[in-house]
């Protein structure tokens, strides 16, 4: 890991894929950090609200994670 650390270019492991992260309570730095990194690895974060998406009230958790999960090779969720 601090090898890693060292390199100036982050790898590229999420190049030309999307990373949806859906937070359930909004947070500038949380929001901040996780699109940074995303791009910084080559990706393209898409940020979601919880009121876009009406989780267990217009749809259940496995149907937007098994939807989300057809258009972005990664998910990542802040559910507290």
């Amino acid at each position: 890991v601090l090898d890693l650390a060292v390199e100036p270019v982050p790898p590229q492991v999420l190049d030309g894929r999307g990373m949806a992260l859906l937070f359930e309570k909004p947070s500038a730095r949380t929001r901040n950090s996780m699109e940074m990194a995303v791009v910084q690895l080559g990706g393209h974060p898409m940020y979601i609200q919880a009121s876009e998406v009406g989780l267990d009230t217009r749809e259940s958790v496995e149907d937007v994670t098994n939807t989300l999960a057809c258009f972005h090779g990664a998910i990542g969720a802040r559910v507290f």
